[in-house]
This record gives C-alpha cells, sequence and structure tokens, in this order.
C-alpha cells in the first residue's frame, strides 16, 4: 500500500515527469548564474549619496538668500491680503501729483510808439499842456464808440468814451484830426480806421495827456472798464483812485487788456498796473496725465486733460486771455489758462481780485474756476 507524502514549501518536490528531470539535470551542470559585479553595485550606491547632498545644498542656499521680514524692518503682504491693496503698496510712490510749470506772459503795459505822430505844432503843444480853461471846454458824457458821430469828436481828435459822475472824471480817446473823413457831422466814422494815439484823462478843470494803449477797443468799438472809487483802502485816504482798463491785443485765440490805476489825489499821468510777477495759483498733473488740479487758496478745480489735441507736455500758458471786470467797487482780473501754449485749448478760467497790499497792488487768492468743456 502506497503512503502518500504531504506537501511542503521547505522541500523540493521530486517529479516522475521526464521532461522536469532534464530541466533539472541541465540546471546543476550549466552552474551558477551571472550577478553584477560588486564594484557596479558600489558606484551606484555613491552616485546616489551625491546627488543627495547636492539638493540638500541648493535648499539650504535657497534659505540664505530669502530676506528677513524682521531685519529689513518691513513684512511682506499677507498672503491672505486683497491683489489690489498689494499692488497700491507697490505702486505708491509713483501715485505722486507733478507740478506744471505756468508760462506767465501777462504784458503790463502797452504803450503808443509814437504818441505825437501826425498832429501838427499846435495839437501837439496842446496835448502836451492842457490849458484848465480848455479842460473846462471838454465834453464829459461819454458816448458809445461803436456809434460815435462825427460831432462827438471834441474838434475832431477827443472822444469821450467813459465818465464818473460823482467824481467828475472823463476819459477820451485820442485821434489825428487828419485822418477824420471829410463827413457830415451826424455821419460816423470808422474808429478803427482812424490814426489812433493815446488817451486824454480830465479831472474838473485839470486834463492830462497820455500815451497808453487802446487798439482793440477800437477794433472792437467798445468802451474802456473805468472806475473811480477808493481801492487801495487805506485809511485816512480821502481821496479815490481810478481804474481803467484798456483793450490792446486781438488775434486768434487772443484779447488782452491792461489795467492803470491812477491816484485821483496827486491828480496827473502816473498809474501803478498790478504785480503779475507771482500769480497765487498752483498746478499739478495727474500720474496718468490725463487730469490737471488747480489751486488757489480755498479754490479747486480739476481740468480733464484728455480734450487736449495732443498729449500734455506740462506746461500751462497764461496771458492771451486778461480781462477786468467791476462789481460792487471791486475789480477782478479774469485770466484764462491754455494748456498747449499755443493759444489755442483754452481748458480753465480763474478769477483774482485786484488787491492792495502793503502798498502794492497784486492779485489777490482766486474767488471762481470754471473749466470749459
Amino acid at each position: 500500500m502506497k503512503e502518500k507524502i504531504p506537501r511542503t514549501p521547505f522541500s523540493t518536490p521530486l517529479s516522475g515527469s521526464a521532461r522536469e528531470v532534464e530541466l533539472r539535470l541541465k540546471n546543476i551542470f550549466s552552474g551558477p548564474k551571472k550577478r553584477p559585479p560588486a564594484l557596479f553595485l558600489a558606484l551606484v550606491f555613491a552616485m546616489c549619496i551625491f546627488c543627495g547632498n547636492l539638493v540638500s545644498c541648493q535648499v539650504a542656499e535657497a534659505e540664505r538668500e530669502t530676506p528677513d521680514p524682521a531685519a529689513s524692518g518691513s513684512e511682506p503682504p499677507a498672503a491672505s491680503q486683497p491683489e489690489e491693496n498689494v499692488n497700491r503698496i507697490e505702486a505708491g510712490p509713483s501715485q505722486a501729483w507733478a507740478p506744471v510749470e505756468l508760462s506767465n506772459t501777462i504784458q503790463p503795459v502797452c504803450l503808443v510808439d509814437e504818441p505825437y505822430a501826425g498832429f501838427t505844432r499846435e495839437e501837439t503843444a496842446l496835448l502836451e499842456d492842457i490849458p484848465p480853461d480848455v479842460a473846462e471846454q471838454l465834453p464829459r458824457q461819454a458816448v458809445d464808440p461803436h456809434r460815435a458821430r462825427r460831432q462827438d469828436y471834441w474838434h475832431d481828435m477827443l472822444l469821450p468814451v467813459a465818465y464818473d459822475e460823482a467824481e467828475d472824471v472823463t476819459i477820451y480817446f485820442v485821434v489825428v484830426p487828419s485822418s477824420m473823413p471829410d463827413i457830415e457831422p451826424g455821419a460816423s466814422p470808422d474808429l478803427y480806421a482812424l490814426e489812433k494815439r493815446g488817451i486824454v484823462i480830465r479831472r474838473g478843470s485839470f486834463a492830462y495827456y497820455g500815451d497808453l494803449a487802446w487798439y482793440t477797443n477800437a477794433h472792437y468799438g467798445s468802451a474802456p472798464l473805468f472806475y473811480a472809487g477808493d481801492l487801495d483802502g487805506e485809511e485816512g485816504d480821502t481821496d479815490p483812485e481810478a481804474a481803467l482798463a484798456l483793450a490792446w491785443g486781438s488775434g486768434t485765440g487772443c484779447y488782452v487788456e491792461s489795467l492803470y490805476v491812477i491816484d485821483l489825489d496827486y491828480f496827473n499821468m502816473c498809474y501803478i498796473t498790478p504785480d503779475y510777477s507771482s500769480l497765487p495759483l498752483e498746478i499739478t498733473v495727474s500720474p496718468d496725465g490725463k487730469t490737471a488740479r488747480l489751486v488757489s487758496g480755498e479754490k479747486e478745480l480739476d481740468v480733464d486733460l484728455t480734450q487736449l489735441a495732443e498729449p500734455f507736455k506740462g506746461t500751462v500758458e497764461v496771458g492771451s486771455q486778461v480781462r477786468f471786470e467791476e462789481k460792487d467797487g471791486q475789480i477782478f482780473c479774469d485770466l484764462e489758462l491754455d494748456f498747449s501754449c499755443m493759444t489755442l485749448e483754452y481748458l480753465a478760467s480763474v478769477r483774482f481780485p485786484v488787491i492792495f497790499e502793503d502798498g502794492v497792488c497784486k492779485l489777490g487768492l482766486a474767488v471762481q474756476m470754471d473749466s470749459f468743456v
């Protein structure tokens, strides 16, 4: 009787198969299988260790290059900080508004080149020293220059254009009599076509001739601004001053007046003009160059620069548009600001009061600002 031997993993089973016996015998006679040499295994092991060291060195060097927030005194933005806050902090220094250069071309005075050209010897002598009896004969009431007739011109020479009854002061435009056309007394000559000279100012029985130009008044047939009153505000000053604004410059984008202040206490043709050398106005431009900001005292105005035909170049010009106005005894100066500096693109207007401070006539802080859209 055959007994079955149990199978176990710790023994090699014997098989009666001829094929298995043949394979087993071949393995015994072929000897052990070849294995990788020990030197090759050692080299591979060394390369693994060396690559690990390189990774460790690079990590340590990166840690040394990372700035220490405590040492630099500033902390990086927190990971949870909104993106817009991070951008605002980084761009902070570039957000400052830059100052704008103000090119001041205001001309305080415009005089006639040859105040006595064209007059006869007798007419010149009369203008140089107007006798009191002649001053008494001069017409008082002013007429509209645009509608003036020949008979309104005293001796075809003096045209009364402004009058203050309370102070008995009259302003006359002076023309050369020989340039008057041969027309009827009731006809109106072309004032602009006449040869224009200076002005005569009369108070009571005193009159004086001055070489102040009024070319643009003639061009538009307009009367000058004239006001007599207490302009300097000095205590104990019983005699008023006379403020006279004459227009003399015009053209494409230009209209210019000059203001003359005459002390009627010492009545003659001596006058003063406002000091325009330091205008009380600051202008800045935004970082993107699209907005200009005007500041004068408590007044502030933002101007849209995208209206310009070309990008803003950083300079604003003042002086090509100058006007004066009297309101309730106060004289104001209106200046228009040219942002192209070519008398083409006026984007804002500023109104300054004419004041007296420490005996100096100048422009005070702005009382009004307007932008042109």
